[in-house]
């Protein structure tokens, strides 16, 4: 039998044994979690017909879910886990923090969140603390797609990281994945700028101004080519979690003797950005060989060859 955990933290597996061999039976309900915990637009939801209550991690919201079965096998191959969601809120909107469900899963807003499933152990329906729940399924959402009403998700296992190939994109110039390591100071800088947005910005061309760490800056042209731009959260921000990579940058003037910078995206953003409400990050490109600094991937792997 799996680990069963408490709502208190302790382990509770041999209490259900011991409840289960004189009772014969428990009430189940399965506890779903999309994203991390600390995430604010993180979504708790279970398929128990009201709000479960399970201390060591948080409280589950009844929802319309349903999951597919989970198998086992002998080893570390494990099949991905379908998930489907009928999600409540479904009206339109232009920010991230209001859209709908629905929506943001059409844009890929959730592609690569991670996705818990526990299996909760009730000794009376509702009490999701005493007995508390095992760890069932855990991965990352893989495919998406979004029917009437309806998200389905496929969730592969975090075991496929196992299923990864070190050579030949991970050595050197052919480091895809350090080519997108997150928060990279552009040269010279100790920390990642962060930009607010301005009048006139459309889905691909930004114009911004610089807050941090130097206010007004204008970065020379092409300095951001190759990084991205990740929009933060704030008070009335519309983009927050939203990001793209950036095909250039430069300055421009507003008619009024005022410079701002100007970026170029290579992903449309979903709407316009509002000005002075959305703000971004930028981060710039990360180095992928060994001479260019903080390098990240493998200075060197062997020839097979020359490696027996």
């Amino acid at each position: 039998m799996r680990q069963v955990m408490g709502g208190d933290g302790s382990d509770t597996t041999a209490a259900v044994l011991a409840w289960l061999a004189a009772n014969k039976q428990l009430t189940l309900a399965n506890l779903y979690l999309v994203g991390e915990p600390e995430d604010p637009q993180a979504i708790w939801m279970t398929d128990w017909e009201s709000p479960l209550v399970w201390s060591a991690w948080g409280t589950f919201l009844p929802a319309t879910v349903k999951r597919g079965t989970v198998t086992t096998k002998i080893g570390l191959e494990v099949d991905p886990l379908d998930v489907t969601w009928n999600p409540s809120n479904r009206p339109i909107s232009p920010s991230i923090a209001t859209a709908s469900p629905l929506q943001l899963a059409r844009l890929g807003f959730y592609d690569n969140w991670r996705l818990r499933v526990w299996r909760v152990f009730m000794p009376t329906p509702g009490d999701a603390n005493t007995f508390g729940a095992c760890e069932l399924f855990g991965g990352r959402i893989a495919d998406t797609k979004v029917q009437r009403g309806q998200v389905a998700w496929t969730v592969n296992s975090f075991l496929d990281c196992l299923s990864e190939q070190l050579p030949p994109n991970l050595i050197e110039v052919t480091n895809t994945l350090a080519s997108y390591t997150g928060a990279t100071p552009q040269p010279g800088d100790a920390t990642c700028p962060v930009f607010q947005c301005f009048a006139g910005s459309t889905t691909t061309d930004i114009y911004a101004d610089c807050l941090s760490p130097t206010p007004d800056r204008i970065y020379g042209e092409g300095k951001f080519v190759g990084g991205y731009a990740v929009f933060l959260p704030g008070p009335n921000a519309t983009l927050a979690g939203v990001w793209s990579g950036i095909a250039n940058n430069a300055s421009f003037s507003d008619g009024q003797g005022n410079k701002h910078s100007s970026i170029q995206l290579f992903s449309p953003l979903p709407w316009v950005p509002t000005p002075g409400a959305d703000t971004f990050v930028v981060s710039g490109t990360a180095p992928i060989n060994q001479a260019d600094g903080d390098y990240y991937g493998f200075p060197y792997v062997p020839a097979p060859q020359s490696a027996v």
